[in-house]
């Protein structure tokens, strides 16, 4: 990035520590699958009541209570812009610095772009294009354990009776996850007041998806990570180019 002070910004993570995310995500993906009652577990925790696999006459099961909470509803609508009102910003910006030499000096601009391709590659493509759309793994509120017509299946099986917008992973999530992408693009000493709001609002908004029972622990913890290891990927690929770039103008 030619015009941005690279003391200023954190620096690209080491192709360690993205391999190492890499790994952890398959690992956790594969916890969750061999060991699916996690997940029934975490989401019988906001369940009031029995569960509702009875077939007996008179059962009456439990339901989520936090799902019925209007203003909750109306909470999770507004973070769910936020992604997409962030996204609008970095928009504008990366626009007005292609036309002002004096701005574009003060952005990085290369990082605007890649965050831009994290959430149009991230939870755009990958996560609502093809996991949600193939996995077949019924929301929690979907399945015969917690009121709905369908069997649950574990993470990763891709063999459930959901046919469109699936559990796995959830797509809010996804981009709660992608809010913490920001942090990179934030000089340091501004990380020190954005960072904390920021993190506290990406943990709400991907919490609240298993607190109303919209998806199971690991739909909202996978999808959370998707993005955040996809940037890191792409910042690495960003450094390791800007170093070839740098080696033949020697």
């Amino acid at each position: 990035m030619a015009h941005m002070s690279q003391s200023s910004y954190t620096p690209a993570p080491s192709v360690t520590v993205v391999l190492a995310l890499i790994v952890a995500w398959f690992a956790l993906l594969a916890a969750f699958y061999l060991h699916p009652s996690v997940d029934v577990e975490v989401s019988s925790f906001f369940f009031a009541g029995p569960l509702c696999e009875a077939a007996l006459p008179d059962f009456v099961c439990g339901y989520f209570p936090l799902r019925r909470l209007q203003a909750l509803e109306q909470v999770r609508q507004t973070l769910y812009m936020l992604p997409y009102a962030a996204a609008a910003l970095i928009v504008a910006l990366a626009a007005a610095g292609v036309f002002s030499r004096d701005l574009r000096r003060h952005l990085p601009m290369g990082r605007l772009l890649l965050a831009l391709i994290t959430l149009c590659v991230g939870p755009g493509l990958i996560v609502n294009g093809l996991l949600k759309s193939y996995s077949g793994r019924p929301r929690p509120v979907q399945t015969n354990l917690f009121g709905g017509p369908f069997d649950f299946t574990a993470a990763g099986t891709f063999a459930g009776e959901c046919t469109k917008n699936c559990s796995f992973v959830s797509g809010e999530a996804s981009g709660a996850g992608w809010l913490l992408c920001l942090l990179f693009l934030l000089p340091v000493r501004m990380r020190i007041w954005v960072g904390p709001p920021l993190v506290a609002t990406s943990l709400t908004m991907a919490g609240l998806r298993v607190a109303v029972g919209s998806h199971y622990a690991s739909d909202v913890l996978l999808g959370w990570l998707l993005p955040i290891i996809l940037f890191m990927g792409l910042l690495v690929a960003e450094a390791r180019l800007n170093e070839m770039l740098a080696w033949f103008d020697r």
